[in-house]
């Protein structure tokens, strides 16, 4: 196993299994001697996942920082966005959180001099977030690594867009309120999903006359999609990067057939060092 994947290995079982263990007390303990917190993190993430060497600490751990709260709470969506803890069916809406100093990712992998290296932060006080669950299972949420990915996804749509995959409507949000987006268009498959956007969600939307959502099959969809109705396409019917690299080698061969639309994929950067 090569070094990138080693401590991407590492990472991932820390951050599925382990991500609240390192706390305020833990970092005081090493800040009460003279060491910045984020250097105390650094040190005591490297202890978690048994890392010893400085020159692979500083390699892996260089976009590792404390993320200001104010970045988030600013955007659009989180601003008008604010509804109630709702239940339909086997899904849930509600507010979660992240606790002071939870490790979570908050942006695609960046390449560096063959090194893929993470970009993982936390918040050093309780970070409470929009997220939806389906039997208590967490299915989306509006964190800071959904903002950050989809910034240029949703900087770069214009005319009329088409979004595969629906959550809770963040992307449809910011898109719908640019002045160059004519309408989006939503593809979902799941109507408990779009019975709950509906009845919480898109009331609060200030442009809802933009939103159309088709309940269908995504692949249904793609196969007899209509090339003359939409200009910009964000696909966005995976979890992560694992299984959303079988949705873009699926959706690709579409870009061939459907040239005038531009395509684009949530954590596209990430996806690419699967390929």
């Amino acid at each position: 196993m090569n070094i990138n994947n080693e401590i991407l290995y590492r990472l991932s079982k820390y951050l599925n299994d382990y991500a609240t263990s390192i706390s305020k007390e833990h970092i005081e303990s090493i800040t009460s001697i003279g060491v910045s917190e984020n250097e105390a993190y650094k040190l005591l993430l490297a202890s978690y996942l048994n890392i010893e060497d400085r020159k692979i600490i500083d390699i892996y751990f260089k976009n590792l920082k404390s993320l200001d709260e104010k970045e988030y709470i600013d955007n659009l969506y989180y601003k008008d966005i604010i509804v109630k803890n709702k239940k339909y069916k086997s899904w849930e809406i509600k507010k979660s959180k992240y606790k002071p100093y939870e490790l979570f990712v908050y942006d695609d992998f960046v390449y560096e001099n063959n090194y893929v290296i993470p970009c993982i932060g936390y918040f050093n006080k309780s970070f409470y977030y929009l997220a939806v669950y389906d039997n208590d299972r967490l299915w989306m949420s509006i964190t800071p690594n959904e903002i950050n990915t989809m910034k240029e996804p949703i900087n770069n749509a214009s005319g009329n867009v088409i979004t595969f995959g629906l959550g809770l409507g963040y992307y449809a949000y910011m898109v719908s309120n640019k002045e160059n987006v004519n309408s989006v268009t939503i593809i979902e498959k799941d109507e408990n999903v779009i019975n709950l956007f509906k009845n919480v969600i898109l009331p609060k939307f200030k442009n809802k006359d933009k939103i159309k959502i088709i309940n269908i099959d995504a692949y249904e969809y793609l196969e007899k999609m209509d090339e003359s109705l939409y200009d910009y396409c964000f696909v966005d019917i995976y979890h992560d990067a694992s299984d959303g690299l079988e949705t873009y080698k699926r959706f690709k061969p579409y870009e061939e057939k459907y040239k005038s639309i531009t395509f684009n994929y949530w954590i596209y950067k990430t996806i690419k060092y699967y390929l």
